[in-house]
């Protein structure tokens, strides 16, 4: 600890009581409004302290500083570690670090290029579907885009069809991904105690342990080498020629399965809806992906030749990041901001609310997917921008995340016009993913001239 941390002020912040029942609504927003009041360094004094960083500079420190000064010791891994296990988003220090130097081959663009036929069929038969569907029926859209992307990391990541178990796997994700500190997503801390909650979570797990040990001991005994990713997985070794054990590979293939799928299927539901809200920019996107594909699907090496797609995506990733909030145990004092953040802090950086900086972001909460263009990214802090966060734990299924997001959209959406259903709520909700708390009711009319 330094002397000057030590002797640095506490930032400022609201009172103990004040703006609860906002903060219970939406802490995202809430964040947002109360920010310009206090400024970028922020202490939020509820049910527990909380330290928010809203100033590029200060992020980059917390994200690149990381372990063992800031560690992921707090509640919210404590939670997720009950499904994850030790897998890449949960563990910690020189373990996460040997965790990541045996993954990061698998996520290689030439690899995770290979996988664009795989997206394409699973993106080709929802089309069939939705084209064979009575016209104007509404359907959930995002329970569709959660079963598209379950399909397609089911056979990516395991080579297998695994979507039979998409509803049960739903159910335990309505369970995991909700807010860390609910009362329901607390209990599973202690397993052992005998509430409804408590008794569906164990009993979805094991479903899930089942297929994924399952896939396990099937592909141990198969001669057989695979390159989907539980091949990798199976095959890697570390510097000593160790291989990952059962539970470990358990733990990153479920990390892998839970949180690839959900991350695309809620920035395809926000994606969906945004273009319906700005048709003038659906109308560009259409004439581009016409332009360069004329419609058969996109492969990965065409995305190159697709740049508005690649800023549609982009925009909407700024306005509704699937991954809202990030935080870390500060294991010491520290300072940002000319102010101190206690050891044992609990500290947090919202992509949403840094993806409204004004200091970054001209008409922060306005569609325009064109300031993502070269021209007007130029200049931009590089940490103002943290959809996948940032620094040495960035996802580590960037490139993956992104060629599924683009393809899945550069197949339909020439050909369907989705629409919300009037009426029914569009209430984003900030769990562990922001995701629509209502779902989206929409319907997709198929476009004069696509068959």
């Amino acid at each position: 600890m330094s002397i000057t941390a030590a002797l640095a002020p506490l930032p400022p912040g609201p009172g103990r009581l004040a703006s609860l029942r906002a903060y219970g609504r939406n802490p995202a927003t809430y964040f947002q409004a109360i920010l310009p009041r206090y400024g970028d360094v922020l202490r939020w004094r509820g049910y527990m302290d909380m330290y928010l960083l809203n100033n590029p500079d200060d992020v980059r420190q917390l994200l690149t500083r990381a372990w063992p000064e800031f560690t992921k010791r707090n509640i919210d891994y404590r939670v997720l570690r009950q499904t994850m296990g030790e897998g890449l988003v949960t563990s910690d220090g020189d373990f996460w670090a040997r965790q990541r130097r045996l993954m990061q081959p698998m996520f290689h663009g030439r690899i995770v290029n290979g996988f664009d036929e795989a997206i394409n069929r699973a993106t080709a038969d929802l089309a069939a579907r939705w084209r064979a569907r009575p016209a104007h029926t509404p359907f959930a859209l995002d329970r569709e885009m959660g079963r598209l992307t379950f399909r397609i990391v089911g056979e990516t990541l395991f080579g297998a069809a695994i979507e039979q178990h998409a509803e049960e796997v739903a159910a335990l994700l309505a369970q995991t991904n909700t807010n860390p500190k609910t009362v329901a997503a607390l209990l599973t801390l202690w397993p052992w105690l005998p509430v409804p909650s408590n008794r569906r979570f164990r009993r979805q797990l094991a479903l899930l342990d089942r297929i994924v040990y399952g896939l396990i001991q099937d592909r141990r005994g198969s001669a057989v080498a695979r390159q989907d990713l539980l091949g990798l997985l199976l095959a890697a070794r570390d510097e000593t020629g160790a291989a990952m054990p059962d539970q470990q590979i358990r733990d990153e293939a479920i990390t892998l399965l839970l949180a690839g799928h959900e991350t695309s299927a809620t920035a395809l539901d926000w994606t969906f809806y945004l273009l319906a809200q700005h048709p003038a920019v659906e109308l560009r996107l259409v004439a581009e992906l016409n332009a360069v594909l004329n419609g058969r699907p996109a492969s990965a090496a065409d995305l190159a030749r697709l740049p508005f797609l690649k800023q549609v995506v982009q925009e909407s990733l700024r306005l509704y990041p699937p991954v809202w909030g990030l935080s870390r145990r500060a294991e010491e004092d520290a300072e940002f901001g000319g102010f101190r953040i206690p050891a044992g802090a609990y500290v947090v950086v919202l992509p949403y609310t840094l993806h409204r900086h004004r200091d970054w972001w001209s008409e922060p909460e306005r569609f325009d997917p064109a300031r993502f263009s070269p021209a007007r990214s130029e200049g931009r802090h590089s940490y103002a921008y943290l959809p996948f966060s940032a620094g040495p734990r960035a996802c580590i299924g960037i490139g993956m995340s992104l060629l599924e997001i683009q393809l899945v959209l550069a197949q339909l959406v020439p050909q369907f016009a989705v629409r919300p259903v009037p009426g029914h709520p569009i209430v984003p909700s900030p769990s562990v993913t922001y995701r629509p708390r209502f779902g989206i009711q929409a319907t997709a009319t198929v476009r004069a001239g696509t068959g």
